[in-house]
């Protein structure tokens, strides 16, 4: 959450500075850079973190494997941005941008918090997370004072790379006593198993970050910055949800590999709780995307509020959906997970360009919602065929009943302020949740009474110290 605040933070502070368009140049070179660095990553991040949760005794050589393959993949897409960079006509100052982030590849594959993440070690994955965005926020509320001064930000992520990689494996070192000079090796079987990983991720960013080079490729530079600046703040809270999963990951590889109820048990609950506060989360994204985007962008931004507003319904799906994605890795089904990427990403390729051209940018941003749900449908196929994941129609019909309440609310308090909005919405729907949700009160009978144990024991502890 604290590396999100400060390059949220940073972000916002350049868009003021720069501009709209300025900041739409910047959001087209940074749709490159993040294409290239899945690229790097192919997967192998999550394929290591997942095959030490399941050996957490497994030899150090799968790392240094990894680190390997990703120098290779390093190499290979620092080249293709270099290609795009000389090979299309771009402004200058787009160039420099493209040139910067290229060789910033090629220091991706020192970031090892995919080995702390399989040991469960999420304080050092947070740590290394805060001190890479933090390092670039800084460069940037340091150096960037005007427009041309934009290429700074490939800078400041070349320097928070650095930053986070060379304190990762510090860390590493004394953590696991590896060598600083290890034998590298190159497994066939291991980038086998992690491409269809890596392609899946890289169909999402197809998606999203794909969606801003097709409207930069067609619109003002304008219209670039009000999408981009829309899809910066998606992703910026997009990563709360990767961060749960990537949380529940090692989870759900421990429980499948069981072999017994407990991972349909352990789905199922996290799916159920989930939707409930995905019926309460959209319609507040929804009634807030104005008042965001003009209070951390300014109010030259404000018509980016549409794009965003359908960018939280897409949120509230992919928090749902992903619960099935992640279940598909964690049993070793990373082509299905893969495959429903690709249909999401063929969606959106097909159907963004033609919404765009029949309604402009918020006909890009339901362009997104439509492929989100082509991904949501085909990971629920599969995790029904391949993960024995059943019932889920039945568990997901009260947060159904949830969201069109909240769609009613959300018509029936339009004449309300911004403040007293939030609080009807946020209320009605929360009390609605456990008069709807038997098993939600259930839960949390079950949580205050486990917190009034924990807090009786406590203070019994505190009383038997003070005696003693």
């Amino acid at each position: 959450m604290a590396s999100k605040v400060v390059t949220f933070a940073a972000i916002a502070f350049l868009a003021r500075v720069v501009g709209p368009a300025a900041y739409g140049y910047f959001e087209f070179a940074a749709a490159a850079l993040f294409c290239a660095g899945l690229i790097v990553d192919q997967g192998l991040g999550p394929y290591g973190a997942r095959e030490i949760a399941k050996s957490p005794e497994r030899p150090t050589e799968l790392v240094w494997q990894i680190v390997a393959l990703r120098f290779g993949l390093a190499l290979l897409a620092t080249g293709a941005v270099l290609v795009f960079a000389f090979a299309f006509e771009h402004l200058p100052v787009v160039t420099q941008l493209l040139l910067i982030y290229a060789f910033d590849l090629l220091l991706m594959p020192l970031l090892l918090q995919w080995v702390f993440q399989g040991h469960d070690a999420m304080g050092a994955v947070a740590a290394l997370q805060v001190i890479r965005q933090t390092l670039f926020g800084l460069v940037i509320f340091a150096f960037v004072r005007e427009p041309a001064q934009v290429w700074i930000v490939a800078v400041a992520e070349g320097v928070g790379v650095a930053g986070a990689a060379l304190c990762g494996m510090a860390k590493s070192v004394r953590r696991f006593g590896w060598a600083w000079m290890p034998r590298f090796s190159i497994p066939l079987q291991v980038l086998r198993e992690s491409i269809p990983i890596g392609l899946g991720q890289i169909f999402w960013v197809v998606r999203m970050y794909g969606a801003t080079l097709l409207v930069g490729l067609v619109a003002l530079p304008q219209e670039v910055g009000y999408f981009g600046a829309s899809v910066r703040v998606f992703v910026a809270l997009h990563a709360f949800i990767y961060l749960y999963f990537f949380n529940l990951l090692p989870s759900l590889a421990r429980k499948w590999q069981a072999g017994n109820a407990s991972f349909e048990t352990f789905t199922a609950r996290h799916v159920h709780r989930i939707a409930w506060l995905c019926v309460i989360a959209v319609p507040l994204w929804i009634i807030t995307a104005p008042f965001v985007i003009t209070a951390a962008y300014g109010a030259a931004f404000a018509p980016a509020a549409g794009v965003l507003q359908w960018l939280g319904i897409v949120f509230g799906a992919a928090w749902v959906d992903g619960h099935y994605r992640f279940g598909l890795i964690a049993a070793g089904a990373q082509k299905a997970e893969m495959q429903t990427q690709l249909f999401g990403a063929v969606t959106a390729v097909v159907t963004i360009p033609f919404f765009y051209w029949r309604a402009g940018l918020d006909g890009a941003g339901f362009a997104l919602l439509l492929a989100e749900l082509v991904v949501w449908a085909a990971a629920w196929w599969f995790a029904r065929t391949k993960l024995n994941l059943k019932g889920h129609a039945v568990l997901l019909l009260r947060p159904v009943i949830g969201m069109l309440g909240a769609i009613g609310l959300l018509w029936l308090t339009t004449a309300l302020p911004l403040g007293a909005r939030i609080v009807v919405v946020a209320g009605v729907l929360g009390a609605s949740m456990f008069v709807l949700d038997g098993e939600l009160r259930l839960d949390l009978y079950t949580q205050i009474r486990s917190m009034r144990a924990q807090l009786r024991e406590r203070v019994a502890r505190l009383a038997r110290i003070r005696s003693t």
